[in-house]
């Protein structure tokens, strides 16, 4: 009797720890900070516009999504232009990219691919972990 009492304790104990690690992974270990974000935003440019003159990313809240890190970039301009090049959303727990202005457009490139890699490597973010984590972007969730 007392045997099955053991093995009893033992599977509730085994649950309650397989409980508490799935519940542990529902959120990263880390998130991507500011200056990660901006980097990550700077490396979704093309080429021509990192040429830009005066080229820099500034930080915003936007308190309907946390879960981003957003930035507006811009240049010197020309007389009677736009100096904005674009608005950015980053998620802080997969390091992506997304325009913060359309909706649900995720920024790619080889550049921007392999920044992202060594975040998350940062992060010790598993594929599989990304892959739960992954969302269409700050526009697609309202």
């Amino acid at each position: 009797m007392e045997g099955i009492w053991m093995k009893c304790a033992f599977v509730l104990l085994l649950a309650s720890l397989c409980a508490t690690s799935a519940r542990a992974t529902d959120q990263p270990k880390s998130k991507i900070t500011n200056d990660e974000a901006r980097t990550l935003v700077m490396a979704s440019l093309t080429n021509q516009q990192r040429r830009l003159p005066s080229l820099g990313a500034e930080s915003y809240d936007d308190p309907d999504s946390p879960r981003f890190l957003f930035f507006t970039v811009t240049w010197e301009g020309l007389p009677n232009g736009s100096v904005v090049v674009g608005n950015y959303a980053v998620d802080r727990n997969t390091g992506d990219v997304f325009s913060a202005t359309m909706s649900c457009y995720e920024e790619k490139n080889k550049r921007l691919k392999r920044l992202q890699a060594q975040v998350r490597s940062q992060l010790h973010l598993t594929r599989s972990e990304y892959l739960r984590l992954k969302t269409n972007g700050p526009l697609c969730e309202r």
